[in-house]
């Protein structure tokens, strides 16, 4: 399995970025706005891809690109109408603890996703800060509480699911595996997948608030150099990420703005 999909976040109306999904300057770093939202969709419905859900990836052929939008905001409901108006499944991935609360989708949001042929997966249960240092009983039950509380809501198997702040490592994969998902996405730049236990683990590429619609466009073609930019410069945070989370943490707390 290789294939491109491309990570999004929440959609908002400009300078009301902590109306969905988590507050904060982080969280604001990836959300666009619904009239930059409206161009990616534009530029991508007109590119000949096709955007299937991830079970149907056998007969998709080589044209496809997963769409993905990660948290469970609010904006979730819009999301998923403005893709079923374009003929695209998406895969929402749900914070489960925050389901009806304030700021992200409620039961009537996610049976309505469903209802429009679009994918709702796990993102955990409570949005760990770093999924991969979870002691073992603790990680196994951030999957399985959250694919219970999912499960009771849609009355179907769930089988799909994405890593919580991009931390993955194989330990993650197969707790999730055990779980019972069956897909499993990373936040790696990649359109190659390898399978762990069963789970197929999928990369994605970013998309932030300031991603023009040339850049998504050429993330989900393969044109440009916009896939090896990502690449490079996630390989390169990527020793520091894994043996060094505070010096990057605060690094990255003061990328984004928030210290």
């Amino acid at each position: 399995m290789s294939l491109p999909a491309l990570m999004y976040h929440d959609v908002i109306e400009p300078g009301f970025a902590d109306d969905s999904g988590f507050p904060g300057a982080a969280a604001a770093h990836y959300k666009l706005t619904l009239a930059d939202f409206g161009v990616h969709l534009a530029r991508l419905a007109a590119s000949g891809l096709h955007f299937p859900p991830v079970a149907s990836l056998r007969d998709a052929g080589r044209s496809a690109c997963l769409l993905t939008f990660d948290d469970g905001g609010a904006s979730a409901s819009h999301i998923g109408a403005q893709l079923a108006a374009q003929g695209m499944a998406g895969h929402f991935f749900i914070t489960t603890q925050r389901i009806g609360t304030a700021g992200f989708v409620g039961v009537d949001d996610l049976l309505a996703l469903r209802r429009l042929g679009h994918v709702v997966g796990s993102h955990s249960h409570t949005h760990p800060a770093d999924i991969s240092h979870l002691a073992d009983d603790a990680l196994a039950a951030q999957w399985r509480d959250s694919r219970d509380r999912l499960q009771q809501i849609l009355s179907e198997p769930v089988t799909v699911a994405s890593i919580p702040g991009g931390f993955y490592t194989r330990r993650v994969a197969q707790a999730a595996a055990a779980a019972g998902y069956r897909y499993l996405f990373t936040s790696e730049p990649t359109t190659h997948a390898h399978v762990v236990d069963g789970c197929h683990v999928l990369g994605r590429y970013a998309l932030w608030h300031d991603t023009p619609a040339d850049a998504a466009l050429a993330l989900a073609t393969g044109t440009g150099r916009q896939r090896q930019q990502q690449w490079l410069a996630w390989n390169l945070k990527k020793p520091l990420k894994r043996w060094s989370r505070p010096v990057y943490q605060r690094l990255r707390r003061h990328w984004l703005g928030e210290s």
